[in-house]
């Protein structure tokens, strides 16, 4: 079991009866391929996936068939997995950075978006009960059943398919992940100046569906002061972050404390007394 950030009205388990309508059943074994296909791994024996899909809610009788030993399998790969990317890709990292990035990309938050991304959820066996209260989309047992998943991969497959399709999984997160929370310095950068919060808005979605690439921009009073891109909605946004606090110099005013050009001052500038300045404006060209 990860912990993470618990959203609290999308994944607030109700009684309600406006949720409590009927749930579609999940899909079978028949369309594990859409599974497979994106884990770029294909099960030779597939009742291992299905466990691995199967909440303890439902119950078999005299059969323990549910995923909770896969799941607590799964973590421990993850986190061995994780660690080796990390130690291959960041080789000057000490290990309280390697902790803390292992730590960002291996939590309920992370592997729930993941496997919102593979579109799990369709799939996911569980009571009725469960999936009237919309337990197929809970953060919670998204992460777990990711971790399943990847358990029955090790089971199957060994170590080696398992590192390849994390690998796969994460994608360039290995390489983007820091130790820094750039949401946070910025946010606390601002603060200190009595500027307003950040504001983050997704900006659009590109590539295709199994593979999405995220495009967010950060605004500070009405003004983009970062534009980020990532497989994930909340790595877009770091990333925003993060070129925002490089655009950040002194001053107690939000116009003057972020290096902005609107696109008359570039044009401008390039033209003046027959001189180029295209090296400096280079950066603050994603800005616009």
């Amino acid at each position: 079991m990860r912990f993470g950030i618990v959203r609290s009205t999308a994944e607030t388990v109700t009684t309600d009866k406006k949720y409590m309508k009927q749930a579609p059943e999940p899909l079978g074994r028949d369309s594990y391929g859409e599974i497979e296909e994106q884990l770029g791994y294909a099960f030779t024996e597939r009742s291992w996936l299905e466990r691995a899909l199967t909440h303890r809610s439902v119950h078999i009788k005299g059969v323990k068939s549910d995923y909770e030993r896969l799941e607590f399998l799964g973590d421990a790969v993850f986190d061995l997995t994780v660690a080796h990317l990390l130690l291959d890709r960041h080789q000057e990292a000490h290990e309280g950075d390697l902790s803390k990035m292992r730590a960002a990309l291996v939590n309920t938050t992370s592997l729930a978006d993941i496997a919102r991304r593979l579109k799990l959820g369709k799939f996911i066996r569980l009571s009725r009960g469960e999936l009237a209260s919309g337990g197929a989309e809970r953060s919670s047992i998204l992460a777990d059943v990711l971790e399943a998943v990847i358990g029955a991969v090790y089971r199957e497959g060994g170590y080696d398919v398992a590192k390849a399709v994390i690998e796969r999984l994460l994608g360039e997160q290995i390489a983007t992940v820091t130790p820094r929370d750039p949401k946070t310095e910025l946010q606390e950068a601002l603060h200190a100046s009595g500027s307003e919060a950040p504001v983050y808005r997704l900006e659009c979605v590109e590539g295709p569906e199994h593979s999405p690439v995220f495009i967010s921009v950060v605004e500070v009073d009405g003004q983009i002061v970062g534009r980020g891109r990532g497989p994930t909605k909340k790595a877009s946004q770091q990333e925003a972050a993060e070129q925002a606090l490089s655009h950040l110099k002194g001053g107690d005013e939000i116009d003057e404390r972020f290096i902005l050009k609107t696109a008359d001052d570039s044009s401008e500038d390039n033209t003046k007394d027959g001189e180029s300045t295209e090296g400096d404006t280079g950066s603050d060209g994603d800005l616009k």
